[in-house]
């Protein structure tokens, strides 16, 4: 849906049948200017921006369950797409073969959406294991799915991302790892593993059925699943930076993949530590970091959790400031944590909570400088009953004087759901946010 930026009448509706994913990102095929987003099941669409009319559709057929939910990242004339695998799902079924994909990172021409090139993040082809109850047999290695939108480095014409753990046994050293690729033909470059052994399905979300698809040994599920940040302190030096769901965030040399500094956060878990992606103010040499660390019901959380924000020192990972607070109530759709993406601006980070605030920070001290409470109902502009809720995955957005964002993520945690896009305008000669 395309909406004007004042009143938010529809200019324009792309009909399409199937679950958007992530976000949608301009491109251009000379001067004609497009959209590209993913179907999580069918794949990658481009379209016209100024009509929504269809240009292409494009699929991996390198494996035969892909699943598209990472963001696309689009420059001038390549189009690089996160795959990830439906098998980390479909292992929850006993009957299931589990699991024989891989994730992967495909290159497309952005001019016809003709695919360039695909590596798998696994090389290997998956092998017959074992089997349980006779006649279902176990494969790997599989796993290593790509979720998060890759970063791109101009310099060096290199692709950075970074991938979730194994489905099966064996392990491999490219789950839960940092990837450096050669743009131009998909060749790695480097890569480098921060959580090795981990193998894990949704089956282990039944564990207490003793369910033959959880693999043994159980590795934890601290994929990274937010974008990756490529850098630079003020003191000119480059960082590649990726945050991990067990709440550590790492800093490596892009170059080689060594590592530069760790820092934990929190006390991690199956839905964050760090989630849905990160920010950073290079002139003030700070990234900040939201931290879930909410708990899962079922499932053991050691440690104390620390949800929260947090402003690192890009050149060290020190911790500069962190701003928290507690839960709104003592309900499981209350707990305070940030789990979704968030966004910095020159003088501001701006963040959403799961238990449904909206807050605006001071990016050098960390103070609280305005706060929207998004559990209400609204009046939508085009009539529909409308509620906020929990925010989540897709973070808010700036785009000159306004902030826009949507309230009411309720896919995973028990949160509570909502329908609500909201726009927000700053007051001029204020700062404050009508």
């Amino acid at each position: 849906v395309a909406l004007e930026r004042g009143p938010g009448c529809a200019r324009w509706v792309h009909p399409h049948e199937g679950a958007i994913a992530r976000a949608i990102v301009p491109g251009a095929i000379g001067n004609r200017k497009i959209l590209v987003y993913n179907d999580r099941i069918t794949g990658m669409y481009a379209i016209d921006a100024r009509d929504g009319a269809p240009v292409w559709h494009a699929t991996v057929d390198d494996e035969p369950v892909p699943w598209y939910s990472g963001t696309p990242l689009v420059t001038k004339d390549v189009v690089f797409l996160p795959v990830a695998s439906l098998e980390v799902g479909l292992a929850a079924n006993p009957l299931y073969g589990c699991c024989i994909t891989s994730g992967g990172l495909a290159a497309f021409d952005i001019r016809t959406g003709r695919k360039l090139w695909y590596l798998p993040t696994i090389e290997a082809v998956a092998q017959v294991t074992g089997s349980h109850w006779f006649f279902v047999q176990k494969h790997g290695p599989s796993g290593a799915a790509v979720w998060g939108a890759p970063s791109y480095d101009a310099r060096r014409h290199r692709i950075y991302f970074g991938t979730g753990q194994n489905f099966s046994h064996p392990t491999t050293d490219t789950s839960d790892a940092l990837f450096a690729v050669d743009a131009a033909t998909g060749k790695v470059v480097w890569t480098r593993q921060f959580t090795a052994n981990a193998a894990y399905t949704a089956a282990c979300n039944i564990k207490a059925l003793n369910h033959p698809n959880c693999p043994e040994p159980t590795g934890p599920d601290v994929d990274f699943g937010a974008p990756t940040m490529l850098l630079r302190t003020r003191a000119g030096r480059e960082l590649l930076i990726g945050g991990q769901k067990s709440a550590d965030v790492h800093a490596v040399d892009p170059d080689t993949g060594a590592r530069v500094w760790t820092r934990n956060l929190g006390r991690g878990g199956i839905i964050g530590g760090v989630h849905w992606g990160m920010a950073a103010n290079e002139a003030l040499g700070a990234l900040f970091v939201p931290i879930s660390d909410k708990e899962v019901v079922g499932f053991p959380a050691p440690g104390t959790p620390a949800p929260g924000l947090y402003a690192l020192d890009l050149a060290t990972g020190a911790v500069r400031w962190r701003n928290s607070r507690a839960s709104r109530c003592p309900g499981e759709e209350c707990v305070y944590g940030l789990s979704a993406g968030i966004v910095a601006t020159n003088d501001v980070v701006i963040a959403g909570s799961i238990d449904g605030y909206l807050e605006v920070f001071h990016a050098g001290t960390g103070r609280r400088l305005w706060t929207h409470d998004a559990w209400r109902s609204y009046t939508a502009v085009n009539g529909v009953e409308t509620v906020g809720g929990a925010f989540d995955a897709h973070g808010p957005m700036v785009a000159d004087d306004l902030l826009v964002v949507t309230a009411g993520y309720g896919y995973v945690g028990r949160q509570r759901p909502g329908n609500a896009m909201l726009v927000f305008r700053v007051k001029p000669g204020t700062g404050a946010a009508r």
